[in-house]
């Protein structure tokens, strides 16, 4: 039984500090293409002109979620 799991939709999660300093508040951000490199999806998260550059809040930290199809071949 040969097992293929294949990647069909990506988000990236932007964390940001919470404005009362107790802890953060994720800001989504759906249909990142599958196949961008998780160094791409950082870059564009937080690089130099990246979105938490656009956010009044602190940068916390990034997440990446990817949804796979896993199926039996």
């Amino acid at each position: 039984m040969a097992i293929t799991a294949t990647t069909i939709s990506s988000d990236l999660i932007l964390q940001v500090v919470n404005d009362a300093g107790t802890g953060t508040v994720a800001r989504k951000y759906a249909d990142v293409k599958v196949a961008a490199t998780d160094a791409d999806v950082y870059d564009v998260a937080n690089g130099t002109n990246g979105l938490s550059k656009l956010q009044t809040r602190v940068f916390s930290g990034v997440q990446r979620t990817n949804t796979l199809d896993i199926e039996d071949v």
